[in-house]
């Protein structure tokens, strides 16, 4: 009988040991999955902060994508009025910023003539091709009727020419 209360015995003891490991991988596996919950929820919360931080700033990025629009814009037309007449716009700046606007100026003869063209016409609206080839040359830009036929013809997003009977007209395409 001692055997067989020994035996019993060890395999109490085995059974409780089973138990005791069993109940540790229970116990892991409810603190992962606590800790699991835990993450979603922080996750999901930083999720709504970020989405509600983008909204607010999303107005004023569309604000700074337009300003810097704008700013090419301006700078694009300034260099082009700048490389014009350079002479006339002496003393616009004051004092520090002279550097700053001469970095707009450019040599006329590296204008390229649509351009010296574009910005003509900004200012003259519609205009019969021999009297823009003429202002272009008071400007010191020497061209040829052709180059400035050329020039309408290669730039067609931002010029139309139009025929009334003899007359030949440039206007800037809206």
């Amino acid at each position: 009988m001692n055997a067989e209360t020994r035996q019993f015995d060890d395999r109490k003891t085995l059974d409780n040991l089973s138990s005791l490991c069993s109940n540790e991988d229970m116990v892991r596996a409810a603190q992962v999955a606590k800790a699991l919950s835990q993450q979603a929820k922080a996750d999901f919360d930083r999720l709504r902060a970020i989405e509600s931080d983008q909204t607010k700033l999303r107005t004023e990025y569309l604000r700074f994508l337009d300003l810097e629009e704008e700013k090419k814009a301006k700078s694009n037309r300034l260099r082009r009025t700048a490389s014009l007449i350079p002479d006339q716009l002496k003393g616009i700046t004051a004092g520090e910023s002279d550097d700053d606007f001469e970095s707009y100026v450019v040599e006329l003869s590296k204008l390229a003539l649509w351009e010296a063209m574009l910005a003509i016409m900004e200012h003259t609206g519609q205009i019969q091709l021999y009297e823009l080839q003429h202002v272009l040359e008071q400007f010191g830009k020497k061209v040829t009727r052709g180059a400035v036929e050329s020039a309408v013809a290669t730039h067609p997003d931002k010029f139309q020419a139009r025929t009334k009977g003899r007359e030949r007209f440039v206007s800037l395409k809206r």
